[in-house]
This record gives structure tokens, C-alpha cells and sequence, in this order.
């Protein structure tokens, strides 16, 4: 069987399905078939089936045979679970070490007890405190439902603020070419202070423990850093009196798997680049992950003779677009590679892979636009006049190509909606040849149905014989002609 992967990552080819997925698979499937919600639903049922006999000792005895039915084909359910679960789960030690899973295993293990020979003696099926034990089965299996609903809620509150601030600060003042150090709050705080020096700071690492000293030192309010910073924004540009505040974002592209299915996921890192005179600085959650791209970047500048600050906003901004030309160069491979499978070897996850990259392409067309509408702006403010006019050009540029990546990220999503629709009206048309083949099969098949009904009626008395090769040559002959019209009508091609 083959499977279709995202490009860009490993093993990210047409290839059959390796273990890991196949086992991947498998395990969601078995959690389709077996989910928390049916156990806690066999849970409940096996309470009063446990209780029941406890409290009415004088059930008869048909009755009690019928429960012990009952029981004993949950609890095999119970261990039919345990045993899948455990075999298919992605780290069978952390699975089995689980609190709520020994708990399943004790709970499954002293009823399978009772069927052990010379165990079941000493144990007797009407144990109450054996069968009173099976009962915490529903706390069990709800406690491990409950758990999983609390999950996904705690990872959406956002990054856990460190018990330590882990911000860095390093940058350079002067020309790029000074001496690159670490520098304290205050120093970076005394040279956003004058207007005349040209430096450039990176903090990196920001935690909400260092809201404060930014609010502080910058100037700026620490809602904007929780909002830009922590939670989800669109690329933007802020200008306040004297300072100008530009927040970017870097796109990353990551895969997980879900039921054998590689997903692509869009995540991004927030940078804010906070430009005052001639002073910028660059402020992300990353720990060193700008610093040494945009210094690298510096070194082979185009922009010769600019100010620093316009040195580093350029570089910022073409790295962020490198990475988007990047990912949008592994999404069109992926998009021709889609479009080069027939019909008939397209996979059972075709559509669910298509859809995954289409998603993903909304997302970069999102954030392209708005990056879009950062880049333009940042060329017009550029002055045509004065010691750097001749780069203005290379700003230009620079928002055209952002422009162009928008188009780009667009053009990828129409043709994933394109494919899709390919896809289901190549479906859509087997299936109507399929239905009318049948139609055409039906309807030739009643003619000779027709002719034996009315063959099984009482016809003494008529004025003329019938012989069996006479019904049987116009019966063919019927079927032939029923079979031409529709022949004719398109419905056999």
C-alpha cells in the first residue's frame, strides 16, 4: 500500500508504510473500537450485575447464570482492551507504569483469577469483596476519561513561566563590525537613552518573568509582550511617537502522526523588533535562535552603507521570508506529487492528507498577507533621500517578494481545493458508471422475470402454443434490445 508524506522532512518519499505507522494505525483503530466512552458504558453495566446478586441472594437460578454471562464477557472485554492497548501503545513501559492502568490490571486480574484452577477454590465467584472490587472498574476507566479531558486544556494555557529568567542579552554598539558582548538591562536601558548611538540588542529566551524589566527598559507596556509573545497574533507594525514596534513571525513546519497519518503542522516564533533613532532591538521567547541568524546575516549585508538598524530590520525580515520560500518550496513538490497520482493508486488517506496540506496552506497565506502589509509599509517609510537612498530599491524588493510569496502560498491552496475536487468528482463519476451498470443489469434481468411470472400464470384456453425455444428466443431478444437502447444512451461505455 502506498502512502503519501510531506516533503522537507525524513523519509518524506512515496513509500510503503513503515513499522512505526502501521503500529500507529493499528492503535488508533483499536481506540476507535475500544474507547474510554464504551468502557465507562460496560462499567456501568457491570455494577448492578455485580450488585444485584449481593443484595437478592434468592435469584434464580437462570438468572444468575445470565449475569455471570454477562460478567464474564466484560471482563474478558476488559482484558481483550488491557492486552491491546498495552501491546500497540507507543512506550509499553510508561503505559504499563501508568496509575490507572495497574489499577485496570488489578481489576482485570482477580476475576480471570477465579478460572485458574486450585485458585478458584479459595476465591469463590460470589466473593463479595472480589466482586465489590470490579465495581472501581467505572471509577477506572472515568478517572482515565477525565484525565485526557484535562490534558488538552493545560496545553492551551501556554508556555509554563520558569521558575528562573532565562533572558539573554547580546548585541553590538557601534558598527556591525564592533565587538559583539552580552550586555545587563541597565546598559541597554542608558543606550536606548541617547538618540546618537547606533546599536543594535537581541534579547532572547523572554519569559513573563521578564515582562517587567522590558516594560521598564523599552518603555512599552507588558500587555503588548504577553499578546505578542504568548499568545497567537498576526504580523503587524506599530508606530508610537519616536519608536516603531514590528512584530514578525518565523514559520516552522513540523509532522506528527495521527492513525498512521503524517500530519503537517503549522507552528511560528514570534520576534519584535523595536526600532528607536538608531538604536534596534530584537525580542523573542527563543533561546539564541534570531541572534546568530540576522549576525550571519550582517556580515554579507547588501546593504552597504546603510545604519544598522536598517541593516538588521532587512536581514530580519529576508531571514523570515527564506523560511517561508523554503516551506512553500516543499509544498509545491508535495502539491506536483499529488497531482502525478492516477486515480487508481491514490492511497485511503489521500483526502486526509490533501486536506491536512490545504489547511496548512491557509495558514501560510494568513500570515503572508499580513507579513505582506508589514514588508510595504517598512519600504515606503524608507526616504528616498539621504545617505542610504540608493537601498531603498533593495526594500522594494524585498516587499515584492513577500507579495510574491503571498501569491505563492495562494496559488498552493487553490490547487490542493482543486485537487480535492478532482478527487471527488473522479469518485463521484466511477460511482454513477457503477450505478448504472447495475440499473442496466437490473433492468435486463426483469424482462426474464416478467416472462416467468407471467409463464407461472393459468394461460389454457389460449388461441396459440407456446414452445420453451420460442419464450427462450424472445426472451434473449427482448434482453438484447433493452441492451442496445441503453447501449446507445451511454450507460454500457
Amino acid at each position: 500500500m502506498q502512502r503519501i508524506q510531506p516533503s522537507g522532512e525524513e523519509g518524506d518519499t512515496v513509500t510503503g508504510e513503515t513499522r512505526p505507522e502501521r503500529k500507529a494505525a493499528l492503535r488508533g483503530l483499536v481506540y476507535r473500537i475500544l474507547p474510554d466512552s464504551l468502557m465507562i458504558f460496560l462499567g456501568l453495566i457491570m455494577a448492578p450485575i455485580v450488585i444485584i446478586p449481593l443484595l437478592i441472594p434468592s435469584l434464580p437460578q437462570s438468572a444468575v447464570e445470565f449475569l455471570n454471562i454477562v460478567d464474564t464477557t466484560i471482563i474478558a472485554i476488559f482484558v481483550l482492551e488491557y492486552i491491546l492497548k498495552l501491546g500497540l501503545a507507543e512506550n509499553p513501559v510508561s503505559h504499563f507504569l501508568d496509575r490507572w492502568h495497574l489499577l485496570d490490571l488489578v481489576i482485570i486480574t482477580l476475576p480471570v483469577l477465579e478460572v485458574v484452577p486450585g485458585v478458584s477454590s479459595t476465591l469463590a465467584r460470589s466473593s463479595p469483596t472480589l466482586r465489590l472490587l470490579r465495581v472501581v472498574r467505572v471509577a477506572a476507566a472515568g478517572g482515565r476519561s477525565v484525565e485526557r479531558r484535562i490534558e488538552p486544556e493545560i496545553a492551551d494555557v501556554g508556555p509554563a513561566t520558569p521558575a528562573f529568567s532565562t533572558m539573554r542579552i547580546q548585541g553590538v554598539v557601534g558598527d556591525a563590525g564592533g565587538d559583539y558582548r552580552e550586555y545587563t538591562p541597565a546598559e541597554v536601558k542608558e543606550h536606548l537613552a541617547d538618540p546618537s548611538v547606533e546599536a543594535w540588542f537581541d534579547l532572547s529566551g523572554v519569559s513573563r518573568l521578564d515582562f517587567p524589566v522590558l516594560s521598564d527598559m523599552l518603555g512599552i507596556p507588558d500587555v503588548f509582550f504577553e499578546s505578542r509573545l504568548m499568545k497567537p497574533s498576526h504580523p503587524g507594525i506599530t508606530v508610537a511617537d519616536a519608536t516603531r514596534l514590528v512584530f514578525v513571525q518565523e514559520p516552522e513546519r513540523t509532522v506528527r502522526v495521527k492513525n498512521g497519518v503524517r500530519i503537517p503542522v503549522m507552528t511560528s516564533i514570534g520576534l519584535i523588533i523595536v526600532n528607536r533613532g538608531k538604536t534596534i532591538v530584537t525580542v523573542s521567547k527563543a533561546e539564541d535562535r534570531f541572534f546568530g541568524q540576522i549576525r550571519a546575516g550582517l556580515d554579507e549585508s547588501t546593504l552597504t552603507g546603510a545604519p544598522l538598524y536598517a541593516r538588521v530590520l532587512y536581514e530580519s525580515l529576508d531571514r523570515i521570508n527564506e523560511d517561508y520560500a523554503r516551506i512553500l518550496s516543499e509544498m509545491e513538490a508535495e502539491l506536483m506529487r499529488l497531482e502525478s497520482i492516477p486515480n487508481k493508486e491514490m492511497p485511503k488517506n489521500f483526502l486526509d492528507t490533501v486536506f491536512q496540506f490545504k489547511r496548512v496552506s491557509s495558514v501560510l497565506a494568513s500570515s503572508l498577507f499580513h507579513q505582506k502589509e508589514v514588508a510595504t509599509i517598512i519600504a515606503k517609510d524608507i526616504p528616498a533621500a539621504g545617505s542610504w537612498a540608493g537601498q531603498k530599491s533593495v526594500f522594494d524588493a524585498l516587499s515584492n517578494e513577500t507579495d510574491y510569496l503571498h501569491e505563492t502560498a495562494g496559488n498552493i491552496r487553490e490547487g490542493l481545493l482543486s485537487l480535492i475536487d478532482v478527487h471527488i468528482n473522479s469518485v463521484s463519476y466511477e460511482m454513477n458508471r457503477a450505478m448504472r451498470v447495475i440499473a442496466v443489469l437490473s433492468a435486463l434481468v426483469l424482462i426474464p422475470t416478467l416472462i416467468g411470472q407471467v409463464l407461472g400464470m393459468n394461460i389454457l384456453g389460449t388461441p396459440f402454443s407456446l414452445y420453451l425455444w420460442e419464450v427462450t428466443v424472445w426472451t434473449i431478444i427482448s434482453m438484447l434490445v433493452v441492451g442496445w437502447v441503453f447501449y446507445r444512451l451511454g450507460w454500457l461505455r
